[in-house]
């Protein structure tokens, strides 16, 4: 093995000199001289030939359609039956959530109702009971439109805490509520939040009116955390934000969207206003009745 490292002093005139370096190569004696080649870095997979394949690929099945198709046959609920049905009340009276509040231990006072509608602070005195009047049997977004296969097949569970007046409905939400496939819609988030607001809103202690229709939510802010997968029990939470609010026209409130398995997937505060619109429908409805 050898080593060469040459140093010379070139003159350049005027008696001014130069250092000059001269680096040669240093190899062994078992060296092969195709090791101190220059390396060419491995050559990417990702080329114009695997784009052409791939927009030919994608163009085909976007033409024929057959993952639409695939995905409308995953999630046909045409076939839903009884059966369906009543497995998922099953399901959801085995979530830990469910069992933990409807068996609530001494000292948590926790009231089960079983709908949307037909509920207000009454109610919390006598549960189960169901109202007869119109304000409460007029057709919504949750408890008629979407409550059908696919969409909000079982119905929503809502416990009440009358000592601390938080909230949690329990909902199933079905394939039709898509956005993206798989994934539930964030405006179908947006309303089961709203609703849940107001209902919220009408059962507190602390609110003027009983009536759900009452309450306008003047402010909702929404924070999206994880997607929202469908064909599963969401868990939504409400809760007084805002215990210092005197005036009972107006609460805040904050919720979150949790998975069944406990993921937060969504989280939201709102601020709700009681225009006293449907209480002042009600009474313009039986004066103009009486005259």
């Amino acid at each position: 093995m050898y080593k060469t490292n040459n140093r010379r002093l070139l003159g350049l005139g005027f008696g001014r000199k130069l250092t000059c370096f001269r680096q040669f190569a240093t190899r062994g004696e078992f060296d092969s001289p195709f090791d101190h080649l220059p390396k060419r870095a491995p050559k990417s997979w990702f080329n114009w030939k695997t784009t052409a394949l791939f927009f030919v690929g994608g163009s085909y099945l976007a033409y024929n359609e057959t993952l639409f198709d695939l995905y409308s046959d995953y999630t046909d609920s045409s076939a839903d039956d009884q059966s369906t049905r009543l497995k998922l009340e099953y399901e959801l009276k085995n979530l830990p959530i469910y069992e933990k509040l409807a068996y609530p231990k001494k000292g948590e006072n926790w009231v089960q109702m079983k709908s949307w509608e037909n509920l207000d602070k009454n109610v919390l005195e006598a549960p189960y009971k169901i109202k007869t009047e119109e304000e409460y049997s007029k057709p919504a977004l949750t408890n008629k439109i979407l409550a059908q296969k696919g969409g909000i097949a079982v119905e929503p569970v809502i416990f009440h805490n009358i000592d601390t007046d938080e909230g949690v409905t329990i909902v199933h939400v079905g394939y039709r509520l898509c956005g993206y496939p798989f994934l539930v819609h964030g405006g179908m988030l947006a309303t089961l939040l709203n609703e849940t607001f107001k209902r919220n809103a009408s059962l507190s202690s602390s609110t003027s009116s009983n009536i759900k229709g009452d309450f306008k939510v003047e402010n909702l802010s929404i924070s999206y955390r994880y997607p929202s997968l469908a064909n599963q029990f969401l868990i939504i939470k409400t809760r007084p934000s805002n215990n210092d609010n005197d005036d009972p026209k107006h609460i805040h409130l904050s919720g979150v969207i949790l998975s069944q398995n406990g993921k937060t997937l969504v989280k939201s505060d709102a601020l709700l206003v009681d225009t006293g619109r449907e209480s002042n429908k009600i009474k313009a409805a039986k004066k103009k009745s009486w005259w």
